[in-house]
């Protein structure tokens, strides 16, 4: 497993990952990233299974859809991609294991030692910021995008941040919506996984979250509203955000636990070794 500092190096500029993939393509590479998350949901019992298998099309098709380009070594000369819904990371670690920026074994060490951290750490390669304390994500983004404007590549490059529908209880991301439509940072495009969970239960009973669209359209944001496991939507969505002169959020409605029975049917977050075996 490569490890790096904050700012992208020359050698990381001429190492792409292969994108422009097809929605067929895009959903071969999902079914074996959902393998590994699986997997690491059985050797690790505290991963959250259910949040990872409800954002990884999305990580899909950004990554191997749409791509996330480079275009120079400056940090303001790149994509970035924030997930700001940190818990999901094993969905992160799968997709970079399938590009090869993780080892596969490592995979299945995550939250030991010696392993892969439990929440997204800006150290390891692939991983362009540190996430985990839910909200901070798109204040983040809106500071790397204003950077952009500053250095004339906000046409070029977008930023990506990845929240959950639980997360918009933190008041910071609504703060953050209203700075980045009032500034009209177009390089950003928010994508909220809205899966029906958060912690302590269903997002309609821990605390009803309203017309999520209609929050941000009432900001100013360009709004597009998607069926998240939907590679083709997905990527239609990010094409419109690459053309769109404000700010996009793709609302993106998805499965926890995406792709597992039980898990599906509760809303469940990890697995239960018992019932999981028969995965395999």
């Amino acid at each position: 497993m490569g490890q790096r500092g904050p700012l992208a190096s020359a050698e990381e500029v001429k190492r792409p990952i292969v994108a422009g993939l097809g929605p067929d393509r895009l959903r071969e590479i999902s079914l074996r990233a959902r393998d590994r998350v699986i997997r690491m949901g059985l050797v690790e019992k505290s991963v959250h299974v259910g949040a990872s298998l409800s954002v990884l099309d999305i990580l899909v098709s950004i990554y191997f859809g749409r791509g996330l380009r480079r275009s120079g070594p400056k940090p303001t000369e790149r994509d970035w991609l924030i997930l700001s819904k940190g818990h999901a990371v094993p969905a992160l670690y799968a997709v970079l294991a399938e590009a090869g920026l993780v080892d596969e074994h490592m995979l299945y060490k995550i939250r030991a030692i010696d392993g892969l951290e439990g929440h997204p750490d800006y150290t390891m390669d692939g991983v362009d910021v540190s996430t985990g304390s839910l909200g901070q994500g798109l204040s983040i983004g809106a500071g790397i995008a204003y950077a952009m404007r500053l250095d004339g590549t906000e046409d070029v490059h977008r930023v990506y941040v990845i929240l959950g529908d639980g997360e918009l209880d933190e008041g910071q991301v609504w703060e953050a919506a209203a700075t980045v439509a009032h500034l009209a940072l177009r390089s950003i495009v928010a994508i909220v996984d809205v899966n029906g969970f958060q912690l302590d239960g269903s997002t309609e009973e821990i605390k009803r979250k309203g017309d999520i669209p209609g929050r941000w359209s009432s900001l100013g944001w360009n709004v597009v509203e998607v069926d998240g496991h939907d590679h083709e939507m997905l990527l239609e969505a990010l094409a419109q955000a690459d053309k769109a002169s404000r700010p996009t959020v793709i609302i993106a409605y998805t499965r926890r636990g995406r792709g597992i029975g039980f898990l599906e049917a509760t809303g469940g977050q990890h697995l239960d070794p018992r019932r999981a075996r028969a995965l395999e």
